[in-house]
């Protein structure tokens, strides 16, 4: 993959659990705009991959360049604030508030980040202008109707939903998204994908992503890199990745070969 004018570049990234190796030298590059899935059998590392791209954990060797800075050292809510956005398999969000609660906590903090006014100095309820652009967030990602709802009651796929808006609250240059459709049913999975696209087309977002389902990985991807313990055994784009025969057969599957293709 080239590295000119990356948004996102790895470069011979080390990732250590003890004295187990489980990212080997594994480097990256991602473009403004452009979409990369990372897949691979459970264990193969996309996890830890991402968390070292994020700032979760520490990286024994190699480099995270992002937007032109050496963010490798960063701890991970800098690197938020530089402007990943990032969701997790299992749902992130304040369980105990509202949707719309959740929303204005990430807007708030997105205004606090930047030097700017959330409302009135002497009021400590949110101001109208973030209400109003909380909303509007909840309704782009089809979950207005569930504002008022406490977030631990919300269903799997909402919370997933929740969570997405969370991070498009912060206004990412790059959406970090580890198994974005996990454990949503296949009508729900389908939406979400809708969502993302037409959220990339409006705001030009970059997008990496961990996914099983490879429908949807060949819905929102232009490139794909395979990984199996830790290296990465091949990158390209859809097609080249597709098309790869190893990759085929013993990552996709013959059956799932043909149904995509």
């Amino acid at each position: 993959m080239s590295t000119q004018n990356s948004l996102l570049q790895a470069t011979d990234l080390r990732v250590n659990y003890g004295s187990f190796e489980v990212i080997k030298g594994v480097s990256l590059s991602v473009k403004p705009g452009e979409s990369l899935a990372i897949i691979g059998p459970n264990g193969a590392g996309k996890t830890t991959l991402f968390k070292a791209l994020t700032g979760e954990v520490g990286c024994r060797s190699g480099k995270v360049i992002f937007a032109g800075k050496d963010v490798t050292d960063m701890p991970a809510h800098v690197r938020t604030i530089e402007g990943m956005g990032r969701t997790f398999q299992v749902s992130r969000v304040f369980l105990e508030m509202t949707a719309l609660e959740n929303v204005v906590i990430a807007l708030e903090t997105r205004c606090r980040n930047r030097g700017e006014r959330t409302g009135a100095w002497w009021s400590a309820a949110p101001s109208a202008k973030i209400i109003a652009e909380a909303t509007a967030l909840l309704d782009q990602l089809g979950i207005a109707s569930l504002r008022s709802e406490t977030a631990a009651n919300l269903s799997h796929g909402d919370k997933k939903r929740l969570e997405l808006t969370l991070a498009l609250a912060l206004e990412p240059k790059i959406l970090m998204l580890d198994e974005p459709t996990a454990g949503m049913a296949p009508a729900d999975r389908m939406q979400i994908v809708d969502v993302i696209r037409q959220i990339r087309k409006d705001k030009g977002l970059s997008l990496v992503m961990t996914e099983h389902d490879m429908d949807v990985i060949f819905s929102l991807s232009e490139s794909v890199m395979v990984m199996n313990y830790g290296e990465v055994i091949a990158a390209g784009s859809v097609e080249e990745v597709r098309n790869n025969p190893t990759v085929r057969e013993v990552y996709l599957g013959k059956d799932m070969y043909h149904a995509a293709g």
